[in-house]
């Protein structure tokens, strides 16, 4: 091309980096999770028949809050029959 620059259009760039060991995470305060690795057999069954008695499976409405209704009572059954731990405990 006639009016390109025959010169090169890259530059070399030189950088120092300084690491600094791992970042360590902060628990969360009062942050609680469901023992989800707790889902067998009787507590399975117990989980099941709580959310068929407690669920409000009506599908008329707002698709995000008839989600948001499932979702809570789900959650909600599994915190009362799993149980829940403190985050961060091993």
């Amino acid at each position: 091309m006639p009016s390109e620059c025959l010169t090169t259009q890259c530059r070399l760039l030189v950088l120092d980096v300084d690491i600094h060991g791992a970042i360590r995470r902060k628990g969360k305060v009062g942050v609680y999770k469901v023992k989800w690795w707790s889902l067998n057999g009787e507590n399975a069954r117990k989980l099941s028949e709580k959310i068929k008695r407690e669920g409000k499976w009506k599908l008329d409405g707002d698709a995000d809050r008839i989600w948001e209704e499932m979702a809570d009572c789900i959650r909600r059954s599994a915190r009362e029959v799993l149980g829940v731990a403190k985050e961060g405990s091993r």
